[in-house]
C-alpha cells in the first residue's frame, strides 16, 4: 500500500470507530436505586405532580415506593424516578396504583412525565 492508502485507512477508521463510541450513543444511565426516605416531600410532591400532568381523574394519596436513576455521571443531579403511586378515583371507584417515570434536571429546566400506567395485579 502507498502512503495516501495508509492515510486513508486511517482516517476511515478513525471515523467508524468515532460513529459507535459510547459517548454518541446518548446519555449514560446509572443502575436504579431504592429511594429509602418515600415519605420525603421531594418525593411526595413529584408523584403528587405526576398525577396532575397525567391528566387522569385521579386524587393523589402518596407515594408508595420509589427509585432513582442518574443521568449522565451517576454523582449528577439529574435523575430519572420510578414511582409507585397510590391514588384514588374521583369517582369513588377505590384506590389504585400507577407507575409514573419522571425526568428531573435541577435547576435548569422543569421536569418531564416520561410515563403514567396504571398497575394491574
Amino acid at each position: 500500500m502507498t502512503a495516501c492508502s495508509l492515510l486513508v485507512l486511517a482516517v476511515a477508521t478513525a471515523a467508524a470507530c468515532a460513529v459507535v463510541s459510547p459517548a454518541s450513543a446518548g446519555p449514560y444511565l446509572c443502575p436504579w436505586r431504592t429511594v429509602a426516605h418515600v415519605d420525603d416531600p421531594f418525593i411526595q410532591s413529584l408523584g403528587k405532580w405526576a398525577v396532575v400532568q397525567s391528566g387522569a381523574t385521579l386524587a393523589f394519596d402518596k407515594v408508595e415506593s420509589a427509585r432513582a436513576q442518574g443521568v449522565g455521571e451517576c454523582t449528577s443531579m439529574t435523575r430519572n424516578y420510578d414511582l409507585v403511586i397510590d391514588a384514588s378515583n374521583r369517582a369513588g371507584a377505590g384506590d389504585d396504583k400507577y407507575r409514573a417515570v419522571v425526568f428531573v434536571t435541577y435547576m435548569t429546566q422543569p421536569q418531564k412525565l416520561l410515563s403514567f400506567e396504571r398497575i394491574t395485579a
